[in-house]
C-alpha cells in the first residue's frame, strides 16, 4: 500500500563536538551548546510531532533545548549511532576518503560505510513507517552521509559528507519512502 502523505523529515547534524574526548561519549563544546541554542528559533513553528536521535551525548544535547522548547521527548534509536572507526584514526580525511571510495574499506575492530547503511536505512524506514507527520531525527556526519547517498542514488557523495558542518540541518520530503526533494537549510561557519 502506497502512502501519499507528504512528509518533512529534518536531519540535523550535531554541534560542535569537544575533540579531546575520544569516544561516543564526547560532549558538545561551549560554542557547539549556543549553536544548539540557535536551532530552537528556527525549528519553532515548523509542526514538529517527533524527535529521534542517535543516543550519543552530543546529538541528544543538541537536539536537548529544541525538544524543551517544542514540549517533545528525544526518542533514541541505538541504529542512527556514527559509524564505529574501531579505533582513534589521525588522518581522519584520508580515513573517509577510503572508506567513500570503497564503501567495504573498514579498520579490523571498525564499521565499513556499508554495515552503516544495513543499520540506518532499515531504521529511518522504521521511522518513517511508525510516524507520518515531520518530524526530526538527529544524528552524525558520516551515518546521515550514508543516509543521503543512499536516498539520492549516490547523489550525496564524498564532496557533500566533506561540506557538512556541525550543526547542519536537511530537509528531506518524503512521499511513502520515496524520496521527492532534498534542501540544505543551515549550516554553521
Amino acid at each position: 500500500m502506497r502512502d501519499d502523505n507528504l512528509r518533512k523529515i529534518y536531519l540535523v547534524r550535531h554541534s560542535i563536538r569537544d575533540f579531546e574526548v575520544k569516544n561516543e561519549e564526547a560532549p558538545l563544546t561551549k560554542e557547539g551548546h549556543d549553536l544548539a541554542r540557535d536551532l530552537v528559533q528556527y525549528f519553532r513553528g515548523k509542526g514538529i510531532t517527533a524527535i529521534y536521535a542517535s543516543p550519543y551525548r552530543r546529538v541528544v544535547q543538541t537536539l536537548e533545548p529544541t525538544a524543551k522548547d517544542l514540549g517533545l521527548p528525544i526518542i533514541r534509536i541505538e541504529d542512527l549511532c556514527e559509524r564505529s572507526v574501531g579505533e582513534w584514526v589521525n588522518d581522519f580525511d584520508q580515513f573517509a576518503w577510503k572508506q567513500w571510495q570503497d564503501p567495504h574499506y573498514k579498520l579490523t575492530t571498525g564499521e565499513s560505510l556499508h554495515e552503516v547503511r544495513e543499520r540506518v536505512v532499515p531504521a529511518f524506514e522504521k521511522i518513517l513507517h511508525s510516524n507520518s507527520s515531520s518530524i526530526m531525527i538527529g544524528g552524525h556526519g558520516t551515518a546521515l552521509s550514508v543516509l543521503l547517498n543512499h536516498y539520492t542514488e549516490g547523489g550525496f557523495a564524498y564532496d557533500e559528507f566533506k561540506m557538512m558542518t556541525m550543526p547542519d540541518v536537511y530537509l528531506l520530503e518524503i512521499e511513502g519512502t520515496e524520496l521527492r526533494s532534498l534542501e540544505r537549510l543551515l549550516f554553521f561557519r
